[in-house]
């Protein structure tokens, strides 16, 4: 019995070096890539801060809000034809300028506040696209959401920023229509590869 205590004991020990063996040097540090590598967290929070949004625009449409009666203007910033997906970029901002409250379901379907609902019409009308969307379980049940942004839920005469990611558009088209619930449709709105 002893000797088993003994063994038992010894085996601990040599694990034991050879584990503190194999942490005992220091791991090695990596060195900076670049100038960026070496800013504060205070510094690159600063550089963000001070970057202006993109107010690019190749098309825009004004209306309202439906609920709040909120006046606002779309900008589209970018239609991207990717290999395997189409990516939308588009502003919501305020016409006034002010901060005013943009959360609605204009853009969704309740109960949700995202923009499933923005189409692109390709083809004369023969093709719609609409955000790819997907079915998640959580501890509450089933729901589901969308590779899209959800506005709000203030914007101000800036704007915010939102996005849809949808199927690919047909081969060579070179612009769509793009359909914004309760608003104008914007026709012709080019496509960049």
């Amino acid at each position: 019995m002893r000797s088993g205590r003994i063994m038992t004991t010894a085996a601990v020990v040599v694990a034991a070096a050879l584990l503190t063996g194999c942490t005992g040097s220091s791991a090695p540090k990596p060195s900076p890539t670049s100038t960026d590598a070496r800013m504060s967290a205070k510094e690159v929070s600063d550089r963000i801060a001070a970057e202006k949004p993109s107010t690019d625009s190749i098309a825009h449409v004004t209306g309202t809000l439906a609920g709040s009666g909120v006046p606002v203007r779309i900008d589209v910033e970018e239609i991207r034809a990717l290999k395997d997906s189409t990516l939308l970029r588009w502003r919501l901002s305020t016409t006034s300028g002010s901060k005013q409250q943009v959360t609605t379901f204009q853009f969704a379907v309740e109960p949700n506040y995202d923009t499933r609902n923005v189409a692109l019409v390709a083809d004369g009308g023969r093709t719609t696209l609409r955000p790819y969307t997907y079915r998640y379980q959580n501890v509450s049940g089933q729901g589901s959401s969308c590779l899209c942004g959800s506005p709000g839920p203030d914007a101000d005469g800036t704007g915010q920023q939102l996005y849809a990611l949808m199927p690919a558009l047909p081969a060579g088209t070179r612009s769509v229509d793009l359909s914004f619930p309760g608003f104008s449709p914007m026709k012709d709105v080019p496509v960049s590869r």
